[in-house]
């Protein structure tokens, strides 16, 4: 059965003077981490959070993505990563 999750998704970038940054999007709503990740994407790609990194790209093909986990008690924690 599936079920709505909850995904961390961090893209980097490199700035002009070379250091390497990494923004980070919730998206929520989805049980599929690659729907997730291309969802993030797209935000990462909107008009205005491209002019937050001065009109740089991210790098779309490495994505760090994280589940969001509740346990029982309601206490909430990332997933071990993959990606980066």
């Amino acid at each position: 059965m599936a079920t709505e999750c909850s995904w961390l998704i961090g893209f980097e970038f490199r700035t002009a003077s070379g250091r390497i940054v990494h923004h980070f999007y919730l998206v929520s709503g989805t049980p599929d981490p690659e729907l997730a990740r291309t969802m993030a994407l797209e935000r990462a790609d909107a008009p205005g959070e491209r002019a937050a990194r001065g009109g740089l790209c991210v790098d779309g093909d490495r994505a760090d993505t994280r589940r969001l986990v509740c346990d029982p008690l309601g206490v909430r924690r990332l997933s071990a990563p993959s990606g980066f």
